[in-house]
């Protein structure tokens, strides 16, 4: 008879289990694809709400380059002036046309102290428009009154901004005396019937808030891409027959500055 004896396992399964489980270098592999992953997550989200804040800033554009026009249509064709000089709409009635009032002469924007100082920012309800963008009667100037009107803001200018309470700036060739074609644009202001190339004369540009001393903006003031509000790399810009374009800041810095005449001149 033969006898057959077992002692202890296999060595295979004991090797075998030995060998479960993650490496340390494994673990590193896959933390750093985890890192990866929730960088490029981030990023599309912070892209995706950069998009959104420019789609609220063109549609704001839009209502307000309504407002304009219908105004025009009230006024005997005549857009409403920009108001090139800080404050002039508030105590003048000389200026019951600029589309928006208040200002300040020289202010230093980085002091936020002065920021809810009575008389401080934009006055968009003394405006010509603001009884076609808000349906209301337009206001006589009180300096201590702030209430904010979400139409005339951009949600990427920030605390500033809002402290401004108008964030885009009319284009300042529009204003009496002006140039207009080869000539100057009359002291009634400029016709909408009398504009050239409608769809490549600038209407509202998108300013930063810390260059704002008015609510106009004349081509030639901005000398870099920063002057703008931008929203993934681009500025919104309205133009006179009321569309809105996304335009890279070194276009649009051109667009003011050699092509002046192309975009700003409502008479070229």
């Amino acid at each position: 008879m033969s006898l057959t004896t077992r002692i202890g396992r296999s060595p295979r399964r004991q090797t075998h289990c030995a060998g479960a489980g993650f490496t340390l270098v494994e673990l590193m592999v896959v933390i750093a694809v985890i890192v990866i992953m929730a960088a490029l997550l981030l990023s599309a989200l912070g892209q995706t709400k950069e998009h959104g804040r420019s789609t609220v800033c063109k549609n704001n554009m839009r209502q307000l380059a309504l407002g304009f026009l219908l105004y025009a249509e009230d006024n005997n064709e005549v857009l409403p002036w920009p108001g090139g000089t800080p404050d002039r709409a508030n105590t003048n009635p000389n200026y019951a046309a600029d589309w928006c009032a208040g200002g300040q002469n020289s202010i230093n924007m980085n002091l936020s102290a002065t920021w809810s100082a009575p008389g401080f920012g934009f006055n968009p309800e003394c405006g010509s428009i603001f009884p076609y963008v808000m349906s209301l009667e337009r206001r006589a100037y009180d300096p201590t009154f702030k209430q904010p009107y979400g139409v005339y803001l951009c949600p990427g200018t920030g605390t500033l901004g809002e402290k401004q309470r108008v964030n885009f700036s009319a284009s300042g060739w529009m204003d009496p005396g002006k140039p207009f074609g080869v000539g100057d644009v009359p002291p009634r202001g400029v016709m909408t019937t009398s504009i050239t190339d409608a769809s490549r004369k600038v209407l509202l540009v998108n300013e930063d808030p810390s260059r704002m001393l008015n609510c106009a903006f004349d081509p030639g003031s901005a000398i870099r891409a920063r002057d703008f509000v931008q929203h993934a790399g681009r500025c919104n810009v309205v133009f006179l027959d009321g569309h809105v374009e996304a335009v890279q800041p070194k276009i649009l810095l051109r667009m003011q500055g050699l092509d002046a005449d192309i975009y700003f001149n409502c008479g070229k």
